[in-house]
């Protein structure tokens, strides 16, 4: 439960409109609960003519392809890891093959061994981690990818006992979760994400004939309820994000396959006039999303993607805006990723993704092979055919981009509307490859920037493909509330801090009350680095302000990248600058003021500043996990890894002048 003080800052970031949709939406949740009590629930209804025991007649077929063009380096996996769904054995997060009992419990965290309410989601506190768990580890489970798992083995193999396992495992989910009642009925993306992942299932598994009978009743009678539940609670105002992309994208996906459901027409076009709004709506023309969070664009992408190709096999295809700006969201992805081997982690991360199709949401190749079935631009040449394009595209849609990968070195690239600067060269192949990631971008996604990261003038640095600072992650969200704010902080980035504050001051798990606003000063790349200079004014709120401004210049003919941090003051003020080596660097030591160190084949040399007390820490497990410490690198959700900090300390009186220079070898 928030804290009074909590909600009243909470009310204070919404618009008059926003606390009035509220309210109504409350008391609708007030009625809905009186039908549930009393089983006044709607039933389902159908299109005039069908009834559910006729033949069923999808909207669109989500696959038509050559199965023997399945190759067998992807069917191997495949058939492991179904065949591990069968056993109810699943893997996400921090669990690997973990049994979720049989028959599957559908409302337990199996991390934490902690059974959430099963009483109406009106009595479900999501954000209570004592009494529910950690929602996430309850909800993964049940957005239901393991299901098409199932159907593509079945597909794959013409074995029965995957679809039969899906059969067996939707229809104990349906005996388990009756409609309003859980933690699965409490969150409209979540059923939009099951929605989505039931429709992909059916398809590849109705021609099995197990989509029949009571079993096929009982899913429509879900599916009309999932729609209307989440037709009806759209996402407002400061929730208006990938929450309200989510939402709609699974209603018209559902809407539009399950085309035999009466209201189908109603809620499909109601959701598509939302997505065609909101992808221009929550993206900056430089194809940045707004909520300043990477890996929530991979999420985003994904919602857009199947909901345009949903729409196109349905024969309603989506704007040319709405294919327009899906693509500079991709190119976004892609140059962003292009200087080494992981995507860089900026704002929050929680491993989301809509389908399983056989590629990590994250695998740079598979995006660009599935977007260049729509996009001739060599940005988009991958390096092999991914298993995700042949679910989505064979036999159905010829690749448009015939490009090859090509080491044509490294372009620096300014994101100016987002605030994202690329300064970079090189080529790997040569030793002198460099990638430095700035951000001079505002916090996050409107009032409230939920998933924004106190980051301002942050750097990723990447060496030949290889990271040498990296953003640590975010590692958790609702079970350890400690490291959720310690990985938000301006000391878990690579960046300088004022007195032991942060730069931007956080309100909650998700929600900041002051927002540091970061601009660029000067943007000059050349054929061999080039230079940006950038300021924010989050320590303009102090008593004494502070003004923290960044230069950084890249040189690749010398192999050198030269940080200097100038911090304007006019009292006394302790400076702590923070660089987090990544997991690659190896034999990390600091000698008579300069740090060396291993990354790959190249030896790094860092050149610290005179005036400063330099420092490395390494994390050090804890036996109590709520102790949170920098060395912690997290690259996905209950996934950390001790990694050594770099911290430089200085007290100063004055305006000051810090100077980092790193040389690679």
């Amino acid at each position: 439960m928030q804290s009074i003080t909590w909600y009243i800052k909470r009310i204070q970031m919404m618009s008059l409109s926003e606390i009035t949709w509220r309210i109504i939406s409350l008391s609708a949740a007030w009625v809905e609960r009186i039908r549930v009590q009393f089983n006044w629930v709607p039933k389902v209804q159908f299109v005039k003519g069908y009834q559910v025991s006729s033949d069923f007649m999808p909207g669109f077929s989500v696959f038509k392809g050559q199965l023997e063009e399945h190759k067998p380096e992807w069917k191997t996996p495949l058939l492991a890891k179904a065949d591990m769904v069968i056993e109810h054995r699943l893997s996400y997060f921090d669990l690997q093959d973990k049994h979720l009992e049989t028959p599957i419990n559908w409302h337990k965290d199996h991390s934490a061994n902690i059974y959430s309410n099963t009483g109406h989601i009106l009595d479900v506190n999501y954000r209570d981690f004592k009494v529910n768990g950690d929602c996430k580890l309850v909800w993964e489970p049940n957005r239901h990818h393991q299901m098409v798992v199932l159907a593509r083995a079945y597909q794959v193999t013409g074995d029965i006992k995957y679809a039969q396992a899906v059969v067996e495992q939707i229809t104990d989910w349906l005996n388990q979760n009756p409609y309003g009642k859980g933690m699965n009925w409490r969150s409209p993306l979540e059923l939009a994400i099951r929605l989505i992942n039931w429709v992909w299932t059916i398809d590849l598994i109705k021609d099995s004939g197990l989509f029949v009978g009571d079993f096929k009743a009982r899913l429509l009678e879900s599916v009309f309820l999932h729609c209307r539940d989440v037709s009806s609670k759209f996402s407002q105002g400061t929730s208006a994000n990938n929450h309200l992309v989510g939402e709609a994208a699974g209603v018209y996906i559902a809407a539009s396959y399950f085309s035999m459901l009466q209201d189908a027409a109603i809620w499909k076009n109601n959701s598509k006039r939302v997505l065609e709004r909101e992808i221009v709506a929550q993206s900056f023309a430089d194809g940045c999303t707004k909520e300043h969070a990477f890996s929530y664009q991979f999420f985003v992408l994904q919602f857009y993607l199947f909901t345009g190709l949903a729409g196109k096999w349905a024969g309603d295809d989506f704007s040319e805006s709405y294919w327009d700006t899906l693509k500079r969201l991709s190119e976004f992805v892609v140059r962003i990723a292009e200087g080494g081997e992981y995507y860089p982690m900026l704002g929050d991360q929680d491993d989301g993704y809509v389908l399983d199709l056989g590629d990590h949401v994250h695998d740079i190749n598979a995006l660009t092979d599935v977007v260049g079935y729509f996009y001739d631009d060599s940005i988009f040449a991958s390096t092999q055919a991914c298993e995700s394009s042949f679910w989505l595209f064979n036999n159905k849609q010829e690749k448009i981009n015939q490009g090859v990968l090509a080491d044509s070195g490294l372009n620096s690239a300014a994101f100016e509307d987002s605030g994202y600067y690329l300064l970079q060269g090189g080529k790997a192949s040569e030793n002198n490859q460099a990638s430095i990631l700035m951000d001079v971008a505002e916090l996050g996604y409107t009032a409230i920037a939920a998933h924004g990261h106190a980051d301002a003038l942050s750097c990723v640095v990447r060496i030949n493909q290889h990271d040498l600072f990296v953003d640590t992650g975010t590692y958790d969200y609702f079970s350890f509330p400690e490291w959720r704010n310690h990985f938000r902080k301006t000391q878990a980035h690579n960046t300088l801090e004022i007195d032991g504050l942060d730069q931007s001051v956080m309100t909650g798990p998700f929600m900041w009350e002051s927002h540091a606003q970061a601009s660029c000063i000067e943007w000059s790349p050349t054929d061999s680095g080039g230079k940006i200079v950038a300021a924010h004014d989050g320590y303009q709120r102090l008593a004494s302000p502070v003004t923290h401004q960044r230069d950084v210049e890249l040189d690749i003919t010398q192999q050198q990248i030269i940080i200097t941090d100038h911090v304007k003051a006019q009292a006394h003020h302790q400076v702590a600058i923070y660089f987090h080596f990544s997991e690659c660097c190896q034999d990390i030591r600091i000698e008579e003021g300069i740090c060396y160190l291993t990354l790959g084949d190249n030896e790094i040399v860092i050149t610290l500043p005179e005036q400063v007390k330099a420092t490395l820490v390494q994390g050090v497990p804890n036996d109590d996990a709520q102790i949170p410490s920098i060395g912690w690198l997290s690259r996905g959700y209950h996934q950390k890894v001790p990694i050594t900090t770099l911290v430089l300390n200085a007290g100063i009186n004055r305006d000051s002048e810090f100077v980092t220079s790193i040389v690679w070898k």
